[in-house]
């Protein structure tokens, strides 16, 4: 009962240093123990966080493991330091939805759906560091907008059908465009690794 209390406690204070989060193989290899004994640790951790008494739950957010802030207690959070989601505008945040779900994408596709210019939104993504942008091989060169990994960090999404569900979104005007422009980037965005915020 000792070493497995141990173990857990090991598995949590890797989780708490990991920063950037953690991958439970990493915890794995550095505990020396099988993946599926540190999933049921992780499982048991994920279990007692939910509970009322923490201010804080255990999420993995695109495989990795850390301890994010419960909704309850943001109020009091916020006031420490500010997330970009604090402050973000409605037109950001729906340039941003359009962008997690059709990216990689162009500026002109984005406006194609939004139906008005999104020039400023994309820049105050980009300087917020939810949206990065780069060159794609489409005549003009235009730059492809996607997503960083601080999106998923900030908003806690693990998979994107979580924020597809309730967003209307025109399929046919863009579809064949961005069809394009994702197999063109796809193969240039695999070799370039993202860099984490």
């Amino acid at each position: 009962m000792a070493t497995e209390l141990t173990k857990k406690a090991a598995v949590e204070a890797l989780i708490f240093a990991a920063k950037q989060g953690i991958e439970p193989k990493r915890i794995a290899k550095i505990l020396g123990m099988k993946l599926n004994q540190v999933m049921i640790l992780i499982e048991e951790l994920q279990e007692e966080y939910n509970s009322p008494n923490h201010g804080v739950n255990l999420k993995a957010v695109k495989g990795k493991l850390r301890f994010y802030t419960k909704k309850e207690v943001q109020k009091y959070v916020s006031q420490l330091s500010k997330r970009p989601i604090v402050s973000i505008t409605d037109s950001q945040m729906e340039v941003l939805a359009i962008v997690a779900i059709r990216g990689p994408i162009t500026r002109a596709n984005v406006e194609l759906i939004r139906g008005r210019s999104s020039q400023s939104q994309l820049l105050e993504l980009s300087r917020m560091k939810l949206v990065r942008k780069s060159k794609s091989k489409l005549p003009g060169r235009p730059y492809l907008y996607k997503v960083t990994n601080r999106f998923y960090d900030t908003f806690q999404i693990n998979d994107l059908s979580e924020i597809v569900q309730g967003l209307e979104l025109p399929s046919e005007e863009v579809e064949e465009t961005e069809g394009k422009a994702s197999e063109i980037s796809s193969e240039k965005h695999e070799s370039i690794p993202e860099k984490s915020s």
